[in-house]
């Protein structure tokens, strides 16, 4: 059988202890049952890694994924996804990323690169014409990711050559590194820039256009496409984002008591009068040019330019998104968005999660507060709250894992455990990984999501299952609709559809504030498959389990996944409850986390898993 429409049909192998690059044809029941990204990557890597290895070790595998309908005209599809082991939590890693790489990647002929072994020498890869080779990168090794972009659009004298690549964060292996493209596109939140640092893979260097990606059913994607623009069109949330990016509403979030304060001490607008300063549009000022992904008539981003002051940046890079605004921000009780934009200039440079950072700055602050750190721990700086020129010069140690900089530059949970005396109350992060900028306590789903993903302090996932629990409808079709009386019904429709989102390859902000998108139609449309919503949320629970079973089969069973005390101890949600909740609707073993063999037999996976029943438990 034939790979249809929207797929590219092979994945590129690198062996990068070796040097060799190779090719394989991906059967279309690969497809037919993972769709693409996250769903044909722990695909992958489940059959051909090993339970235990080393994160940061040539086993571990490193793959570049896209999705089923990236690099067709579907609103939001530009996403791709980097998938491997986390260094950072030891579980299940998949950390996504906008702009044009994916695309780029489908029409120079491939699906995803994955990337074994470890270089005896930096290396990056050029993929492009169907074909790809491993090329010196020493003379890239210490450059930060600007530079580094920009040395290899000059050797290529090719602007249009897309590229992701680290900085020296992830060279020197820090646990909060990402991998960046488009000078402030990042990969972030697991570690993942440490994987490719451990490699001495600097770069992955993408030149497409050998192969347009054409729909196998015009027709019928049309069709599907037209309704889902006529949502995006009525939609005042997809207004808000065209005008002034996820931050547009830092104030109001804050309101609410959506986006935390102080080290999620404080809440709500008495506690930081002045967080208004960070809303983006008052970077209306430094704006020089709208910016979008691939195929997104949103394009909710913008190139900004702040060229003065104490704080000024030396080019021009992206406009701070909510997330980084608010760790940055109102975490640190900071009003001041000009060191904002400094430090997060700073990560993006490095190729460093800035909301990591964030976790890991506020940590220390309330530390330094508590009277078990001072200013002979901290390299002389004074962690007072609010400090802007502070929290600029800590980023930047955090980034360069210089004097103190380098207690936090693995997160504040490891930074807490080095501080000690009792610093680990202060770190607010599920194994590791801090949590993101949105309040928990405020919903059952997130909270929920934060401690049951596979992808643990993970925040878009909940989105429909916020929506099914309330009593919102998701769409016409039964399987999208959650019996009143089993409300976990709505918890694996909701992340399952997620999941769907996530294999083809799309934007979760288009999730958020509006009917979602029609994505059963938009595959069946763009692979011409006979594809129903039945199916498809098929593909969503499969992939949900396969993540799951990854996890069991490192021994991480769901009690290693806990909310930090002090969001417990202040929320009305039990929420180990409601995961185990879950967990039995899905037909997961609560104790151990394993999926039972009735599940993984009919979601067409007990083969792949045979190992999963003797996998022991491990810390």
């Amino acid at each position: 059988m034939h790979v249809s429409g929207c797929h590219a049909g092979k994945a590129l192998f690198v062996d990068l202890s070796r040097g060799g690059v190779s090719e394989r044809r991906l059967p279309t029941r690969v497809y037919r049952e993972f769709v693409g990204g996250n769903g044909i990557g722990v695909r992958f890597l489940y059959e051909n890694m090993k339970a235990g290895i080393d994160a940061l070790g040539p086993d571990n595998i490193l793959g570049f994924v896209v999705g089923g309908l990236t690099g067709t005209l579907t609103p939001g599809s530009g996403r791709h996804m980097v998938v491997t082991k986390s260094p950072l939590t030891g579980a299940w890693a998949e950390s996504n990323s906008g702009g044009a790489l994916g695309p780029e990647l489908k029409t120079a002929g491939y699906d995803a690169v994955f990337f074994s072994g470890v270089a005896p020498r930096p290396v990056y890869l050029f993929v492009h014409d169907n074909t790809a080779e491993l090329r010196d990168a020493t003379e890239l090794w210490g450059k930060d990711t600007s530079e580094t972009e920009d040395f290899l659009k000059q050797g290529f004298r090719d602007d249009q050559v897309k590229i992701a690549c680290i900085g020296p964060a992830g060279e020197a292996r820090s646990l909060l590194s990402g991998i960046v493209s488009e000078r402030g596109r990042i990969a972030a939140r697991n570690g993942v820039g440490a994987v490719m640092g451990s490699k001495r893979l600097k770069a992955l260097v993408v030149k497409g256009g050998a192969r347009p990606v054409v729909p196998a059913d015009p027709e019928r994607f049309d069709q599907a496409l037209r309704r889902f623009l006529a949502i995006i069109d009525n939609n005042e949330f997809a207004k808000a984002l065209s005008a002034a990016g996820t931050g547009n509403n830092i104030s109001t979030l804050t309101a609410i008591g959506d986006a935390p304060l102080k080290n999620w001490r404080l809440q709500g607008l008495d506690a930081l009068p002045t967080v208004a300063n960070l809303d983006s549009g008052n970077m209306d000022k430094y704006k020089v040019g709208d910016y979008g992904c691939f195929a997104c008539p949103v394009a909710c981003g913008a190139i900004i330019r702040q060229g003065r002051g104490r704080y000024a940046i030396r080019d021009e890079m992206h406009r701070p998104e909510y997330q980084s605004i608010t760790a940055l921000g109102g975490l640190l009780m900071n009003d001041n968005l000009e060191a904002v934009i400094k430090a997060n200039d700073i990560c993006n440079r490095y190729g460093i999660d800035t909301v990591g950072v964030g976790g890991g700055i506020a940590m220390a602050m309330e530390c330094y507060e508590k009277g078990l750190i001072g200013k002979s721990d901290t390299d002389g700086l004074e962690l007072e709250w609010g400090d802007a020129d502070v929290i600029v010069a800590l980023t930047e140690k955090i980034a360069k894992r210089e004097g103190f900089g380098a207690v936090l530059a693995d997160g504040a949970q490891k930074a807490a455990e080095r501080i000690g005396k009792g610093a680990e109350e202060f770190a607010m992060a599920i194994r590791g990984k801090s949590l993101a900028n949105h309040d928990p306590r405020m919903s059952p789903a997130l909270g929920t999501t934060n401690i049951a993903d596979a992808n643990p302090a993970h925040h878009m996932d909940s989105q429909i299952t916020g929506m099914l629990t309330e009593g919102a409808a998701i769409g016409a079709d039964p399987a999208l609709k959650a019996p009143r009386d089993n409300p976990f019904a709505g918890y694996v429709i909701g992340n399952a559809y997620h999941q769907l989102l996530n294999a083809a390859g799309m934007c979760s902000l288009y999730t958020v504030a509006t009917t979602p998108p029609p994505v059963a139609e938009l595959i069946a449309g763009a692979t011409g498959w006979d594809f129903s919503w039945e199916e498809a949320m098929r593909v969503g629970r499969r992939i949900l389990t396969l993540r799951q079973a990854f996890n069991a089969r490192e021994g991480l069973t769901p009690d290693k996944f806990e909310l930090p005390k002090r969001i417990r101890a202040t929320a009305k949600t039990d929420f180990a409850t409601l995961r185990a909740g879950y967990f039995n609707e899905m037909g997961w073993d609560v104790d151990s986390g394993k999926p039972s063999p009735e599940v993984l037999d009919e979601l067409g996976v007990a083969d792949l898993t045979r190992d999963l029943a003797c996998a022991p438990p491990r810390d």
